[in-house]
């Protein structure tokens, strides 16, 4: 095997770069010693980030509500009128539903009929931001809103 020529730079900046480009050896090591300083900072970054929030690198998502996908029991609840529902999910029905129970029907309606109002009422409910909801549904939700007044 031919001994390899260590050169810092591989190809012959100076005939092949622009005028005023050329970089020079010094230049090339600092740049090298900052993208690796930079390397280091993303890494802890990632690390901090990663320790800080109780999940570890690679880990699942933390679910706010356990056992929230035994939501079948209750799926039924979906098929209410929206006026029922909003008043079931925000306590004046007979019936008040659990967080948990709440968050298990979000992400039933998120990964079945996904209708806006069902999806904000919960949301009020649970107060979710948008980026927190159960995965599954598309990015965008059903509006049921009239198109005609018929």
């Amino acid at each position: 095997m031919a001994a390899r020529k260590n050169d810092i730079h591989p190809a012959d900046m100076e005939a092949n770069a622009p005028e005023g480009v050329a970089i020079s050896d010094k230049d090339v090591i600092a740049a090298r010693s900052e993208g690796a300083k930079d390397a280091v900072k993303e890494a802890a970054k990632d690390s901090y980030k990663a320790l800080t929030d109780g999940a570890l690198p690679g880990a699942p998502p933390i679910v706010p509500y356990m056992n929230h996908d035994e939501s079948q029991r209750y799926a039924y609840l979906l098929e209410y009128n929206l006026t029922q529902f909003q008043e079931l999910v925000a306590g004046k029905a007979d019936y008040k539903p659990d967080d948990t129970q709440v968050y298990g029907l979000l992400n039933l309606e998120r990964n079945g009929q996904n209708r806006t109002p069902y999806v904000k009422a919960m949301m009020d409910r649970l107060k979710l931001e948008a980026d927190a909801l159960p995965g599954g549904g598309p990015a965008y939700t059903n509006d049921l809103t009239n198109i005609t007044e018929l």
